[in-house]
């Protein structure tokens, strides 16, 4: 089985970066590429849409490490902004006798200042699911940075490869009087093949 880190969200370094849907598409054909030979990766097509990643115009960050980031995916009690979302879909086929393996594990990083959100991250393969979820609450002490880390059994793709979602959101959790903003930076997803 080759491990793979396939998405993180970049959101700080991101910005400054031009988007376009091609950096999308030409990730996701990084993941592709990383898979073994005979597994015969051929990515179909990669889109996302959402307020965290509108119209295919996150900042998809085309590095060594198939890096994929987002310009948006922040909550802001002061502009209203209290839910954010990406939703993510990848066609990855395979050789028949292969199949990939998603959300192996997950590190979520990022930002909050004064308020709490709630995170959620939903991967889904071949009617399979595979869910994390976070409370990321005011950081009292530093630098207001925030590490959250998962481990799980992820969901398999039939043999053959085909569709995932990865179904991200991040939602303000009201309470009065409290002001701030809360931002993912970035998700490491891990991603594996095998037969």
């Amino acid at each position: 089985m080759r491990s793979t880190i396939i998405v993180s969200l970049l959101a700080s370094i991101a910005t400054a970066l031009p988007t376009t849907p091609v950096e999308a598409i030409n990730a996701a054909r990084r993941i592709a590429a990383r898979a073994p030979e005979e597994a015969k990766a051929v990515l179909k097509s990669v889109t996302s849409s959402g307020t965290g990643c509108a119209g295919n115009s996150g900042s998809f960050l085309i590095q060594d490490d198939a890096t994929i980031g987002f310009d948006a995916l922040t909550v802001d009690s002061a502009s209203g902004a209290v839910a954010s979302r990406c939703l993510i879909t990848i066609d990855l086929r395979l050789d028949s006798k292969w199949k990939y393996t998603i959300n192996t594990r997950s590190a979520v990083r990022g930002y909050v200042d004064g308020v709490s959100a709630t995170f959620s991250g939903l991967y889904t393969v071949n009617g399979q699911k595979s869910e994390i979820k976070a409370d990321i609450k005011p950081v009292t002490s530093g630098d207001g940075t925030y590490l959250k880390t998962f481990t799980q059994a992820g969901v398999s793709s039939a043999l053959g490869g085909g569709v995932a979602t990865v179904d991200v959101n991040l939602a303000l959790v009201r309470e009065t009087n409290k002001v701030g903003f809360v931002a993912v930076d970035t998700i490491d997803i891990g991603f594996s093949y095998s037969k």
